[in-house]
């Protein structure tokens, strides 16, 4: 099968799309490959009646995605399978186009950011327990300035959302020695290989109470919303650290002030928000240092990244060109991820 690429992503991004391509050869070639952000960019190869493989990165691409699969009503359709660049689609509102989507396979670029944002959550962790902002001050003052450290070993860590990068998360967690409880649809209180109990969402209240370290890695949904609220940062103890590297409207970021200036918990790491970039008002800008840890939304950018997104899309390319299909994740329409 010879299919036509449709790439809707940053166009700061093509550059480094193309030149991993040409890294990672797509064999058999495409027919076409086109590159845009609205709908006209794609009308000649709608016309054409070619197969396509469409990836996408941008919320534009919502408006790419419902007309190139506006073909709903046809047993074989236009678009073959759509990839994500991304590992969450949030931003694509594909809830809203459960009727286009009949039938297309959607692939997310599952494990691509698993390793980078693991780290991420390690070094959050390191910085509330080796007081990073009192040794930068130390260090800028000329102040000899001896403290305790607090060791990660034996601490507790509660990782919301135990897919794939959240294994990750505890796999590293528990490779500091630290105890590890993931938290999933599915868990069913077994011990996984990495060392970590693996409970299901029921037992979060019971198992959030004694937890050091709060890990939000949920996907964007409308059930996952301000699931981190002033309720959940009532139920952890005052020495704990909320980390969210998941979607920012998983957090209320009022409540997150709010719990952070009134000592609810010790502190907050975040790299997502609920607006981005986030705003010049916004009150997080004001905490301090030894309240709050800000990533621009960029724990997950290396050098590679691209790389290994574009990778992961010609392994899928290869299969369906291949077999007709892919036995790579897919994305579940109703869930959201």
């Amino acid at each position: 099968m010879s299919l036509t690429l449709c790439f809707c992503v940053n166009p700061q991004n093509i550059d480094r799309l193309q030149s991993a391509f040409r890294k990672y050869l797509l064999s058999p070639a495409p027919k076409n490959i086109l590159y845009g952000q609205t709908p006209d960019a794609f009308s000649s190869v709608k016309s054409s009646g070619d197969p396509i493989a469409l990836l996408v990165e941008t919320r534009m691409a919502h408006d790419v995605i419902k007309n190139l699969c506006d073909d709903f009503d046809r047993q074989e359709r236009r678009v073959k399978f759509i990839y994500s660049l991304s590992a969450g689609v949030d931003a694509y509102r594909l809830s809203e186009l459960t009727s286009e989507l009949r039938g297309i396979p959607i692939h997310n670029a599952q494990g691509c950011f698993s390793s980078i944002l693991a780290e991420h959550v390690a070094f959050s962790m390191l910085y509330f327990n080796r007081c990073l902002w009192r040794i930068m001050e130390s260090r800028r003052t000329k102040k000899w300035d001896p403290f305790n450290m607090i060791e990660l070993r034996g601490q507790q860590v509660v990782v919301v959302g135990y897919g794939d990068i959240g294994q990750k998360c505890g796999q590293k967690a528990a490779a500091l020695g630290m105890k590890v409880t993931g938290i999933r649809r599915s868990g069913n209180n077994m011990v996984d290989e990495h060392g970590v109990t693996v409970r299901s969402n029921d037992a979060l209240d019971e198992v959030i109470h004694d937890a050091d370290f709060v890990v939000g890695v949920l996907p964007g949904t409308a059930h996952t919303t301000h699931f981190f609220n002033k309720e959940m940062f009532a139920k952890m103890k005052p020495s704990a650290v909320f980390i969210n590297i998941g979607r920012g409207q998983t957090q209320c970021e009022a409540d997150v002030v709010d719990a952070l200036n009134r000592g609810v918990i010790r502190g907050a790491a975040l790299d997502v928000f609920e607006t981005e970039p986030l705003p010049e008002e916004s009150l997080i800008w004001t905490l301090p240092d030894d309240k709050v840890l800000l990533t621009a939304h960029c724990a997950d950018w290396t050098d590679d990244l691209v790389d290994l997104t574009t990778k992961r899309f010609t392994d899928i390319y290869r299969d369906y060109t291949t077999f007709g299909k892919s036995s790579a994740y897919t994305v579940h329409l109703e869930r959201g991820y």
